[in-house]
């Protein structure tokens, strides 16, 4: 956890400092706050979270994997006509069975993934009604799990795993109140849409 903290630091250090000399007038840059529903979270592709659940043991591979999606809210500043830093909470939930060895009986699991990342943007295109641009995020995720097995066997684990989010593309439409489409991959989704409130100083 600590390296993962680590990392996180030296991320935000590296474009703070980066970015810190461009001088830039206070009254064109902006802050952003949005609500974002995405969908195709890393975890439906990965192998399974492991838990060490003293009854896992007895069931084999995990199936029927599914997602409801990401409930995300964040927060940017620009920082520069091109670069714009932020953080991003996120939950979602991911549900999957895995049979015994002799498939007559199935445990159920949960991972409840609750995610900070801490992002920064570049805007390819930046104008009062349109942006386009890509980034990246660090952070971490809070993964509370529980397992429910027959004979009402039920068990729970916390788990402190790395969290991360590539937006290869994104475009933000509107002024004040906008709405946005990201396409990507990470911990949070595939395809973001969401509405954002962008405000001055």
């Amino acid at each position: 956890m600590k390296k993962v903290l680590d990392l996180a630091t030296i991320f935000v250090l590296i474009f703070s400092v980066s970015l810190y000399g461009q001088k830039e007038d206070q009254s064109e840059l902006y802050n952003d706050v949005h609500i974002a529903y995405g969908i195709g979270t890393y975890y439906l592709f990965s192998s399974p979270i492991k838990h060490s659940y003293k009854s896992d043991n007895a069931y084999g591979e995990r199936s029927d994997i599914k997602s409801v999606g990401t409930i995300m809210i964040g927060y940017n500043r620009m920082i520069s006509e091109a670069f714009m830093i932020g953080f991003q909470a996120s939950y979602l939930k991911a549900h999957y069975t895995k049979p015994d060895a002799t498939g007559k009986y199935t445990a159920t699991f949960n991972d409840n993934l609750l995610n900070g990342i801490l992002l920064v943007d570049y805007n390819y295109v930046n104008k009062s009604i349109v942006r386009v641009y890509s980034g990246a995020g660090i952070g971490l995720t809070v993964d509370l799990s529980n397992m429910e097995a027959p004979g009402n066997v039920k068990e729970s684990k916390r788990e402190i795993l790395f969290a991360w989010q590539v937006t290869f593309i994104g475009i933000r439409f509107g002024r004040e109140l906008g709405g946005f489409l990201e396409f990507g991959f990470g911990t949070n989704s595939i395809i973001t849409a969401g509405i954002n409130y962008q405000f001055g100083d």
